[in-house]
């Protein structure tokens, strides 16, 4: 096995530059990649997820401190790099992680996945999208995000960050932002700053309707946010004005409120209802 370069020596030896379309900016400080991976608790047994590992920074941390591993990795380059310097215990996918299986893998495994990784800016709110679909298989994560996106990711009620990510991440799980990361520690630097932080997945659904039905109604009651929800949902789901008012009733929720006024558990309360009395949306 070869040793792990820094974003430098690669770039350097191998003549070319990091690739802007699929945002990759190089975590170059050791220490903190250490405290990434530290912040996940992990124990030897656990099955790790790495995102988009790249280099390697906390691939190298990674492989001493579990029994398996598992990367991420959509660049061909990043991957015949990472072939050179990886274990036996550790397996390479060379795919985009919006088409990963987490479910499937998560099954073979026999247990549920810790997930890292320093996330594409691009990507980051479409990724955990598709872990929330799947996060019945996933225990916990910590991810390094654009602050800007990780604040809302953590947002509460009531704030300007608040959205449906803040809700539905809210819903089916605790997260809990870490610490901050400058531009200055990455190849090369990124305009803005990054936040770290921890995602603890519950360990089953909460009661209610499903992932499916409830991020529609989330995304709906936000789709005009300064709109009270009594004008948001109106129509929704084929549901009539007089069913409308008694899901308000059903959920304790009163209509003229605001969508960003809601904590989570008011809007599962509310989804449910939606849902009981919607003719269109039973199957979901």
């Amino acid at each position: 096995m070869s040793e792990f370069l820094t974003p430098g020596q690669y770039f350097h030896q191998t003549g070319t530059r990091p690739r802007k379309r699929f945002g990759q900016h190089f975590l170059a400080q050791p220490a903190t990649a250490a405290r990434i991976v530290h912040s996940a608790d992990l124990d030897e047994p656990d099955v790790a997820v790495e995102i988009g590992p790249g280099l390697g920074a906390l691939t190298r941390c990674l492989e001493p401190a579990v029994r398996r591993l598992h990367l991420v990795e959509l660049d061909r380059d990043m991957a015949g790099y990472l072939r050179e310097r990886v274990g036996e215990g550790t397996f390479i996918h060379e795919q985009d992680v919006l088409s990963f299986d987490f479910a499937a893998l998560s099954r073979k495994e026999g247990r549920r996945l810790v997930l890292l990784g320093n996330l594409p800016y691009s990507i980051s709110s479409l990724l955990i999208f598709h872990l929330l679909e799947a996060f019945p298989a996933i225990d916990r994560a910590v991810f390094m995000v654009q602050k800007e996106v990780g604040e809302r990711f953590a947002a509460q009620p009531g704030s300007r960050d608040y959205g449906v990510l803040s809700v539905l991440l809210g819903t089916y799980s605790k997260v809990r932002p870490l610490f901050t990361v400058g531009p200055g520690q990455f190849y090369p630097p990124p305009k803005v700053e990054s936040l770290v932080l921890r995602i603890d997945f519950l360990d089953k659904p909460p009661p209610g309707p499903r992932f499916t039905f409830f991020r529609k109604f989330v995304s709906l009651a936000f789709q005009q946010r300064r709109k009270v929800l009594n004008n948001s949902l109106r129509g929704a789901f084929g549901i009539s004005t007089a069913a409308l008012g008694n899901a308000f009733e059903t959920a304790g929720i009163d209509p003229k409120r605001r969508p960003e006024t809601l904590s989570p558990a008011e809007f599962l309360a509310l989804a449910e209802a939606f849902h009981a009395t919607s003719p269109s949306e039973r199957r979901l």
